[in-house]
């Protein structure tokens, strides 16, 4: 929790840094002189509210010890800048005008207090709707004007009281959404329905979710054109009608830190000597990846198998839902072949056969290279329906022909949803149990 400076007598010095004590962290020397501090954390301690991609943060600082060890300096820098993040729309538009809340008729309510769960008498909170689908929300206390105020539907801090029941409304047809189940209030915001849970320390309440009012029936999540994260469990696949367009939607995942390091540590020196970056984006039943790689010194394939030349490893695996067999992993070996083509080999287990059928290019430049592959899902035995995909995406570094020095990597997971923000019952999917 707090990193000192001594000297080989072990008597301080008197510089000491205070390190975070909720975060994973890893400390060493860059020089005699110089510490690089790496912490990451996913910032779930107290907010499990899912934003659509991944929350994982890392952080890395180089401190310069003074000379007489009597403090630290901070050494000015930052992480690596890539070519492929798109810039943010400057005009962003702002949030859509608020349905106009709609009068609950006798036969629906007695009909959506049907799916709620039992135990409590439901009214409602807000019903609204929009091209053709409306979302009513209910509430399980009544307002007594004489009761205290936790007993009140509206809480002192403008909350609705639980417990709480969603129901989705697509004509005749109500479902009930267990999403609202585990919530023991809602926040009603501008534009979505935030829902609270105990979930924190000591029985303290924390966001859990977060559904949209301006568009009835469609979860909230965060924009993801031109964002930068450090992280991909969950990723979002963006669509698009072509790979430009879909890659220009989708955010990128960058690694430059040892936090990412899984072998070869000793090899590393800093983002220079190796970090990447890349996204992913889906074009009707195809997967198009984007990398881009930061590397001192590319070496491309020459002579045997590949894997001790700059190269790329790509594990991916099918979700399957619940009570399904476990998944099939397939390891792909891309390398950087003549002609600014890959050569995609199947690595999975003790496997190095050739993969014709998988498309890709690389080209160099001054800091690296990078590499653009077409994956068609099927080729890969990824089959319908299509909900998610494993995924890790690993850098091998080779600055020496014939041999492997370091490997890069980072895991995580794809979410194929059809649109972005998700519908409610297609984000739940396996998760959220529905009740018509």
């Amino acid at each position: 929790m707090q990193m000192l400076v001594s000297d080989l007598q072990g008597r301080f010095l008197g510089a000491s840094h205070g390190l975070d004590d909720n975060a994973s962290r890893s400390l060493r020397f860059v020089d005699p002189e110089q510490v690089e501090v790496v912490t990451w954390t996913r910032h779930e301690l107290f907010h499990v509210i899912d934003t659509g991609v991944d929350p994982l943060y890392v952080n890395r600082r180089v401190l310069k010890v003074s000379r007489d060890g009597a403090r630290f300096i901070e050494v000015p820098g930052q992480g690596p800048r890539w070519t492929m993040v798109g810039a943010r729309a400057e005009n962003t538009p702002g949030l859509q005008k608020l349905p106009k809340p709609r009068t609950v008729s006798g036969a629906l309510l007695e009909r959506a207090r049907a799916l709620c769960p039992t135990g409590a008498s439901y009214e409602p909170v807000e019903y609204v709707c929009r091209d053709g689908t409306c979302l009513l929300l209910l509430s399980g206390f009544k307002t007594e004007p004489d009761g205290p105020p936790e007993y009140a539907t509206w809480m002192l801090d403008g909350r609705v009281q639980g417990p709480l029941c969603v129901v989705l409304v697509q004509g005749k047809k109500l479902t009930w959404l267990s999403v609202a189940e585990n919530g023991s209030s809602v926040e009603l915001l501008p534009g979505s329905y935030r829902f609270w849970g105990g979930m924190a320390v000591r029985g303290g309440m924390v966001p859990v979710v977060e559904l949209s009012r301006t568009q009835p029936g469609y979860m909230v999540l965060d924009d993801t054109v031109g964002a930068v994260v450090d992280g991909s469990h969950p990723y979002p696949v963006r669509r698009g009608p072509s790979a430009e367009a879909a890659l220009a939607l989708a955010p990128t995942v960058q690694a430059y830190t040892q936090a990412h390091i899984p072998w070869g540590l000793a090899g590393w020196k800093d983002a220079d000597d190796l970090a990447f970056a890349w996204r992913v984006a889906r074009v009707e039943d195809t997967l198009v990846l984007q990398v881009e790689v930061h590397d001192e010194t590319v070496v491309p394939r020459g002579a045997g198998t590949g894997v001790h030349s700059d190269h790329l490893e790509l594990t991916l695996w099918q979700h399957r839902g619940w009570g399904s067999t476990r998944p099939e992993k397939r390891k792909l070996g891309v390398l950087l072949g003549a002609g600014g083509e890959v050569e995609v080999r199947d690595w999975t287990e003790k496997a190095n056969v050739m993969l014709p059928f998988l498309q890709g290019t690389w080209r160099a430049h001054p800091q690296g290279y990078e590499v653009t592959l077409v994956l068609p899902l099927a080729a890969l035995g990824m089959t319908k329906p299509l909900t998610g995909v494993g995924f890790v995406m690993a850098v091998s570094d080779a600055d020496v022909r014939g041999k492997q020095e370091t490997l890069m990597e980072q895991p995580g997971g794809l979410n194929l949803w059809s649109e972005y923000p998700p519908t409610i019952l297609e984000y739940g999917g396996d998760f959220f149990h529905q009740k018509n």
